[in-house]
């Protein structure tokens, strides 16, 4: 017989509310930090040239993930302390 360990992360879930400007603000200030081309990326989902992008920095943990959907772009953001994910309507992304 052959046993495999399992891990469990429970988390704790927290609801706010924010504006969209304020939230592409963020998205600006996050991309200044990692030195990520986030707007690009949203871009070319805009553009519907692909329909999920992601990236990841291991050390110290940051990942980045956004989703096209029919008219929003869902936005996972990640790091060691906590996890981060809400929806832009696709209008709202404009490359500075």
């Amino acid at each position: 017989m052959s046993i495999t360990e399992i891990r469990t992360h429970k988390v704790e879930k927290d609801l706010n509310y924010a504006t969209i400007g304020d939230l592409v603000e963020q998205l600006r200030i996050f991309e200044k930090q990692m030195g990520w081309s986030i707007f690009e990326i949203l871009d070319i989902l805009k553009q519907r040239k692909a329909d999920s992008l992601s990236i990841t920095k291991e050390n110290p943990f940051h990942y980045f993930y956004a989703r096209l959907s029919e008219k929003t772009i869902i936005i996972r953001v990640q790091t060691s302390e906590q996890e981060t994910e809400f929806r832009l309507p696709i209008e709202s992304i404009k490359k500075k």
